[in-house]
């Protein structure tokens, strides 16, 4: 099975699986638990799992500063920008991937949804702080 072609929607979560364990896997750990000092957990994170995916997109375009409220734990930390390389459809596919692993039960990402929040953003990429992100629409 590991070898076989994969097409629709296998193959897009299997590179959202190779994504997270290339670019995210490494803070947030291979289990999306976090890792204690370094990165807050994602595995049924209220960042993670939720109707609209706005700010969840706009964590790895801008990136994070300062302090963030997960899970009623506080983490200050710096993320630089880890998606903001990426194309669209690569890092709708490790947000999906994100979202319906480790027990998390949240919808896809399309790569239409990214494509949207990056024109949002704008060339505007500074890192947000967790009160910055609460305000914006979910």
């Amino acid at each position: 099975e590991a070898f076989q072609p994969k097409s629709g929607e296998a193959a897009a979560a299997a590179q959202g699986k190779k994504v997270y364990e290339i670019v995210c896997g490494i803070c947030h750990g291979p289990d999306g638990n976090g890792k204690p000092g370094q990165a807050p957990p994602l595995a049924g994170s209220e960042w993670v799992v939720t109707k609209g995916i706005n700010r969840l997109v706009h964590i790895p375009l801008t990136g994070v500063s300062s302090t963030i409220v997960v899970e009623g734990k506080e983490w200050n930390l710096n993320m630089a920008a880890m998606g903001a390389a990426l194309s669209d459809t690569d890092l709708a596919a490790v947000l999906t991937y994100i979202r319906t692993s480790w027990g998390n039960k949240a919808g896809e990402v399309t790569a239409d949804d990214v494509k949207k929040v990056r024109a949002e953003i704008g060339k505007s990429l500074q890192p947000m702080n967790g009160e910055q992100l609460m305000k914006l629409p979910e």
